[in-house]
């Protein structure tokens, strides 16, 4: 754990001798009152610099040079054969750009990413050590994030900062989520101050609530395994095609325009606990259908996940992981286009 949330943690007044909410009641507290949960696997990269945004603009699949104050991107960084090696939302702040993404995953692209700034004017500086996030979803907790910083984004992806802290919307059902970016002093105090009023949650939960929203992760297990299009990024307006080059753009860029999706991020669940990211999918041959993307544990049992399926295998019923099948879910948006089964990446 970061240093941030270790001693915002410490500080904490929780009696550990009080259970821990079951997630049935995380899940009451997300819906009709107020939840708070500490995020430090996530991992905060600063790009600044005269160059930054153009810096970026030619790495990711996103476009960066049209980016507005009040709006946060998802994008990845992909490798020459368009394998992402690390799926990050962009925020902009007073200083230059922030990369959020999972801490390891940040912390290990950072000397591949430095390679690629040659000459240009840009500095890359990791925050994880001195800033923290913490997700907030239910009204009540958008109560007390409103008197923190006078008002909240009002479309998904949106932003607000006041002073140093970022406040960003995310997908939710049937209440709004939020991520908020703090310092690690302001960290402390607000989650001293939203712990007392609100339900505490925990980082799994928070993985449940993404894995409900069809938002994807890449984790140590997933680098370089996924293209952005496998993960939903289509949907999830994480690749822009109308832009210049990038690393790995020529295969995403053939798999749009030729209609050669043959691999598609789907949500299921499974009465075990949660399997690991990178667990395969097989069916009743044997035969890899899939890999898991991520998982968490849910109220009724088992878990729900979120896998890149085959597409030309999503439709057996026989599909499962270590034995156990896995039951299909439906997504919270419009999948990308389903492409004829005739060709294998």
């Amino acid at each position: 754990m970061h240093e941030p949330w270790q001693n915002a943690l410490a500080n904490s007044a929780d009696d550990p001798a009080e259970p821990f909410p079951s997630i049935a009641e995380l899940e009451v507290a997300a819906r009709d009152g107020g939840l708070v949960a500490p995020l430090p696997e996530l991992g905060i990269l600063h790009v600044a610099g005269a160059d930054a945004t153009e810096f970026l603009h030619n790495q990711l699949t996103q476009s960066i040079t049209d980016i507005g104050e009040d709006e946060t991107r998802l994008a990845a960084w992909c490798n020459p054969k368009g394998r992402a090696r690390v799926l990050m939302r962009i925020v902009p702040s007073d200083s230059g750009l922030l990369l959020i993404a999972d801490a390891h995953v940040l912390e290990a692209i950072t000397p591949k990413l430095q390679m690629f700034v040659l000459r240009a004017q840009v500095a890359l500086t990791s925050l994880t050590p001195s800033e923290g996030l913490m997700g907030l979803a239910g009204p009540a907790a958008e109560a007390l994030l409103t008197q923190t910083v006078g008002s909240l984004p009002s479309q998904i992806n949106g932003l607000v900062r006041a002073g140093d802290l970022h406040v960003i919307r995310l997908p939710g059902d049937p209440s709004p989520r939020y991520l908020l970016l703090a310092p690690a002093a302001q960290l402390s105090e607000l989650w001293q101050q939203y712990r007392a009023a609100l339900t505490r949650a925990d980082a799994a939960f928070w993985k449940l609530l993404d894995i409900r929203a069809g938002l994807p992760d890449v984790l140590e297990q997933t680098q370089e395994t996924f293209i952005p299009t496998m993960l939903n990024l289509e949907p999830l307006q994480g690749v822009v095609y109308e832009k210049g080059c990038y690393p790995g753009q020529e295969v995403i860029a053939r798999m749009h325009y030729l209609g050669q999706l043959k691999r598609r991020m789907y949500r299921a669940r499974i009465d075990i606990d949660p399997p690991t990211p990178g667990s395969l999918i097989v069916d009743t041959n044997a035969a890899q259908a899939g890999i898991v993307v991520s998982a968490a544990p849910t109220a009724e049992g088992g878990s729900e996940l979120l896998a890149v399926l085959r597409i030309d295998k999503a439709t057996d019923t026989d599909l499962s992981i270590d034995g156990s099948p896995i039951t299909l879910l439906d997504l919270p948006y419009m999948p990308p286009g389903l492409a004829p089964a005739n060709d294998e990446h």
